[in-house]
């Protein structure tokens, strides 16, 4: 039988760093807190008419913001979402719930087919988890669109 300590494996290590105190975390309470936080970080900030960046807000049972989280970044019209990647953050953060949130640089907020298939699919994957997803949210520079608000979640 080998060594477990001579394997030639990765090993993975699960740490959490607080940089504030509960108390002085921003907390989410609405769509539009969502669309104004995601605006005022930097990679969104600065590429919102550029190329779609997809992002997930962790949250704790008081919604207050455990971290924010850049899940992919994409071209002018599409970027590529990897759940599993989402969930990871979610677990590793500790969160009770989290909201997902990403640009259209064409301007135009409204959710297309694979916006809506994909706010399902990672629904579904929350709730396996014992998560909730408060909010899909799409922005523009000026507008946004809640999935919360429209019903869809």
């Amino acid at each position: 039988m080998e060594d477990v300590n001579n394997l030639k494996v990765a090993e993975l290590k699960i740490s959490y760093k607080k940089p504030l105190h509960v108390e002085n975390r921003p907390n989410i309470f609405s769509p539009s807190d969502i669309a104004n936080i995601m605006r005022k970080v930097y990679d969104m900030k600065t590429n919102i008419e550029y190329k779609e960046l997809f992002y997930a807000i962790y949250l704790n049972q008081a919604s207050n913001i455990l971290g924010i989280h850049k899940i992919s970044e994409g071209a002018t019209t599409a970027t590529t979402v990897d759940i599993k990647h989402l969930m990871q953050g979610a677990i590793l953060s500790n969160s009770t719930a989290f909201a997902i949130c990403h640009n259209h640089p064409s301007g135009n907020t409204k959710p297309s087919e694979i916006d809506l298939k994909l706010t399902k699919q990672i629904n579904k994957a929350a709730e396996l988890f014992g998560l909730k997803l408060i909010d899909s949210v799409i922005i523009s520079t000026n507008n946004y669109y809640s999935f919360n608000q429209e019903g869809l979640i």
